[in-house]
């Protein structure tokens, strides 16, 4: 996925140069570049290497408490190491660091006195693709009527227009739901001491899972590729946590064996014809390829004995044969939304009460 965005976005970078604006917008860059800087830039100790604080992450609070100071301190480290061409590669941690992270904290006036005058100067070294680059000067600069405060923040992704920039959006959008996704869990799983292992081993694994679908199992064609592969990875995720939170409700699955085997039965079938399928596609550009279900597939095997096994501590009346009936329906859901994406205009694709899970499904 990385190496997509990079190819993809290492081009969109180089157009988005000052020099390849409006004229209206490029007068209006070369005016505010003169804007002075505080007087604590000047005091940044040039960097070395590529700093490891990252801005974006002190600024939202992953993984630490938010910290506006140490946010822009970071920035303008960053900012330094990306004008003397330290970035090691376009990052989440570079397109929102330095000049950016420093935009949007003086747009917002978090930390720091607001200055819209150096937010736009930090929004004009930034640039990125030209008509996101224009909206973006003009978004901060309709700001000048309004004051600070919640609901009129600026956010470097308001005034993205294009797969790659979106890319990145959807990564810092993954890692603030990822903390808040693990949270949840955290909060629901407080008292359940005898059944932690189980609980982590079936993390790990719907995690492996739901990273192996999202790679290998939708149509990875467009410039916002790397996006939708985030969003439906996230989307199994969020399933997963919806199923334990209804499972501790009560709501708990009832299946026979005769009803696991004849649901592996169809999801043997729909397997085989979904290989096959991919096999007479692979050629074309962003195809669903065969190893990349198979991969899956894999991840789901062990994802789905990781249910059980944790289900077997958590929930001792329900029997195997129903979570493994509940697990291989959902996997039939899944292979069905995969095989419309090899070939979406199958008349079945979005058709019929299969194509909708009815529940949250684990």
């Amino acid at each position: 996925m990385v190496v997509v965005l990079l190819s993809v976005v290492s081009a969109a970078r180089l157009s988005g140069q000052l020099g390849d604006t409006d004229n209206q917008t490029k007068a209006k860059c070369e005016k505010y570049l003169k804007t002075p800087l505080p007087a604590e830039a000047s005091l940044i100790t040039a960097p070395k290497a590529w700093p490891d604080c990252d801005s974006y992450r002190l600024y939202s609070g992953i993984g630490a408490k938010v910290d506006y100071s140490a946010a822009r301190h970071c920035a303008w480290t960053e900012r330094l190491a990306i004008q003397a061409g330290m970035e090691p590669e376009y990052t989440v941690a570079s397109v929102f660091g330095g000049s950016a992270m420093l935009s949007v904290l003086y747009a917002n006036g978090e930390g720091v006195k607001r200055s819209l005058p150096l937010a736009i100067r930090f929004a004009c070294e930034q640039g990125w693709a030209p008509a996101e680059f224009e909206g973006r000067v003009r978004h901060l600069e309709s700001l000048q009527d309004k004051p600070a405060a919640p609901g009129n923040e600026f956010r470097f992704c308001d005034d993205m227009t294009s797969g790659a920039m979106e890319g990145f959006c959807a990564a810092y959008d993954k890692e603030l739901t990822d903390q808040l996704r693990a949270g949840g869990l955290r909060t629901l799983s407080t008292n359940w001491p005898q059944q932690q292992n189980a609980l982590n081993a079936l993390v790990q694994a719907e995690q492996a899972y739901s990273t192996a679908h999202g790679n290998g199992e939708i149509n990875a064609s467009g410039t916002l590729r790397v996006a939708e592969e985030i969003g439906t990875e996230q989307k199994l995720r969020d399933e997963f946590l919806a199923a334990l939170r209804w499972f501790e409700k009560g709501d708990l699955p009832h299946g026979s064996a005769k009803e696991f085997v004849a649901a592996d039965a169809r999801l043997n079938e729909l397997y085989r014809k979904l290989l096959a399928s991919a096999e007479a596609h692979q050629s074309e550009f962003g195809a669903v390829q065969p190893e990349g279900i198979r991969t899956a597939e894999r991840a789901w095997l062990k994802y789905r004995d990781a249910w059980v096994a944790f289900a077997k501590l958590r929930y001792p009346s329900v029997s195997a044969e129903s979570w493994l009936t509940l697990l291989t329906d959902n996997r039939i859901r899944i292979l069905k939304d995969a095989s419309c994406e090899i070939v979406p205009d199958d008349p079945s694709c979005g058709v019929g009460e299969d194509s909708q899970a009815p529940r949250p499904m684990p």
